[in-house]
């Protein structure tokens, strides 16, 4: 009748999602559901993310301001620290 999910939320088998909050009433009915020994399903298991979404990971990581930092300080410096950087996460996680 209930699925968690992986958050906050509990999914009906309706398809209608109940925020834990217990002003709401589906999710107080909810909890009178489970306090009568019923158990929800569990949740799916997220999917590995691909080495494209990793690698978004990974420059994510460092913000705009400090990426524009390093491409600054190499053009000032004659380095290649942002190109390194970048080339790096690509080499971790190939297409």
């Amino acid at each position: 009748m209930y699925k968690l999910t992986n958050s906050t939320s509990i999914t009906r088998n309706d398809g209608a999602s109940i925020p834990a909050n217990p002003a709401n009433t589906d999710y107080a009915a909810y909890l009178q559901w489970r306090s009568e020994g019923n158990t929800p399903e569990p949740a799916d298991i997220p999917p590995e993310p691909t080495n494209r979404e990793r690698r978004a990971i990974e420059y994510n990581r460092k913000s705009t301001g400090e990426q524009f930092g390093m491409m600054f300080d190499d053009q000032v410096n004659g380095t290649t620290t942002w190109l390194d950087w970048r080339s790096g996460i690509k080499a971790m996680y190939r297409k």
